[in-house]
Parts: C-alpha cells; structure tokens; sequence
C-alpha cells in the first residue's frame, strides 16, 4: 500500500517501526540532499548564482553532471564555486538529516548513499559508518587515472576562488586549473562517471558495510530509502529492495514523492510513503 498522506496511523506505524528496530540501514538518494537544499534540478537560483552559464547551455547542477565544458577555466571555476555552496557552506535546510538521525541513534545503524556531498558527515552521522558509493566531492583524482590516489578538494577551491572572474565565469589564472601532482595530467572530482573513477578509497567503507550487513540480517533490521529514484536505480533503489526481499526479517521504509512504488516481491514488507522526506521524518520525530 502507498500512503500519499500522513495520517496518525501512518505516523504511528513509522515511529514504532523505527523504535524497535535493533539494526537500521539508511540508503539515500538525491531527493534527501534536495530535501536539505541542494536540489539538482533546480534552475532559477542556480542561474542567479550562474548567469554567464545560460550561454553555454547549463541551467542547474544536473546539467554540469558529464558536460562538456569549453575551456577548462570555466569548469574549474565552476567546480570551485559549487564545492564553496554544497560541500563547505551550511546546508540551507538540514532538518531532515537531523531529524533522521536522531530518530535512529539508538540502532546499530549503517547509511550507504549515491550523494556525494558529504552532508551525513557533516551532520553528525558516524564517517566509520557511510559508505559514499559514488565517491565524494571532498576528494579529486587524476582523470587518466595514473594512479589510485586522491586529493583532498579544499586546498584547490581555497587556491581558485579569488581567481574566478564573476562576469565571464573563467579563471583570471588559468595556471591556476588542477593538474595531477603525480603525472601532470587533468584531474576531476572523484564522483563515478565513467571506467576512470577511482575506487580504491571507498573499498573499505564497502567491506566494513558487507561485513555489518551479514550481522544485521540475522536481527531485526529495517532499511530506511530515501530520494532514490530511477536516475541509477541500480546504486541505492535496487539493493534496498534486494535486502528485504532476500531476508524475511527485514522490513523497509521507503519516502520517495515521484517513485514510491516497489519491484521486488517484498510484499507487506514495505511501508511506502509518496511524500518528501522533510514532512513525513518531522512528524515522526515529534510524535516521539
């Protein structure tokens, strides 16, 4: 059954479903960092921050994702200017990751995300426990990649922003571009987006979760998905679904507005909400 809105039963259900479970996996997409204020597909803002970038056919942060930028200037400017907002700055809306987090602080509790931004970090959730599956911005690698090294992103930004010219979008010192320290070659985030992504970082966050979920399995575990969409389904969405049906004690909770429909066959097992996650976790929270 799909709840479309917040009824006391509703809430009832979610809280008490959260209370008792000894282990919980958070599994987050997009939507939870749009919840926060950082939403990918929103234009106007982002042209007011961007005006220089209409020309050239980007009109909010999902269209950066893989663009073919025309001078490496212009998309390091950007990249600087957007690591400043999403990664450095204060979310404009952290409500939701709090209220998430306190709502599950007394379960042995994983978060596994495809969001890059770090915000589970940066509000107070375990780093031991967040697997980053598509990498994070806090980090650059080299593109060729020569090596499976990465550098921390936020001696670069410190280094480009008062280099940026604000009307053209480009570097004033175009020496100023990231090259590799290994090899000299062009570096990029370290997010996935083609066979170049350097993994190595992340493999440990992903044994330490493989080695908990074997535990948590075995007890009574909830999976809580949040924002995940059908953008790559396969990185949050899918498992989520594939843990509880594969294990007949698992129970999941999915909020997704736009999606909320499952496919695996995971039956009563699943309590879905098509609402955004700001609403539905502040009720929860203060029913509790």
């Amino acid at each position: 059954m799909t709840h479309t809105d917040l009824s006391p039963e509703l809430i009832r259900t979610l809280a008490c479903r959260i209370r008792d479970s000894e282990y919980i996996l958070i599994g987050a997409g997009a939507g939870l960092s749009a919840d926060a204020g950082y939403d990918y597909l929103e234009s106007a803002e982002f042209l007011k921050r961007y005006p220089y970038l209409e020309r050239v056919g980007v009109h909010c942060r999902y269209h950066s994702i893989g663009f073919e930028w025309p001078t490496k200037s212009m998309e390091w400017a950007f990249y600087a200017r957007q690591l400043e907002q999403d990664l450095y700055g204060v979310p404009p809306h952290p409500e939701p990751y709090v209220r998430l987090r306190e709502l599950t602080d007394h379960a042995n509790r994983w978060v596994f995300t495809s969001n890059a931004d770090d915000l589970f970090c940066r509000l107070d959730f375990d780093p031991a426990r967040i697997w980053t599956v598509q990498g994070t911005f806090s980090n650059l690698q080299c593109l060729r990649p020569c090596c499976a090294d990465v550098w921390e992103s936020r001696t670069y930004v410190e280094r480009l922003l008062p280099a940026i010219d604000l009307n053209t979008g480009e570097l004033t010192d175009r020496s100023l571009v990231p090259l590799c320290p290994r090899c000299g070659g062009d570096m990029m985030l370290n997010v996935r987006g083609g066979s170049w992504f350097v993994e190595r970082p992340y493999e440990g966050q992903q044994a330490a979760f493989q080695g908990w979920l074997r535990k948590a399995v075995g007890g009574q575990l909830l999976v809580i998905e949040i924002g995940a969409g059908f953008n790559t389904p396969s990185v949050i969405r899918w498992p989520c679904e594939a843990i509880t049906a594969r294990h007949n004690g698992a129970h999941l909770i999915r909020i997704n507005p736009q999606h909320p429909k499952t496919q695996f066959p995971v039956g009563e097992r699943a309590t879905v909400v098509a609402m955004r996650a700001s609403p539905v976790l502040s009720a929860v929270a203060t029913r509790g």
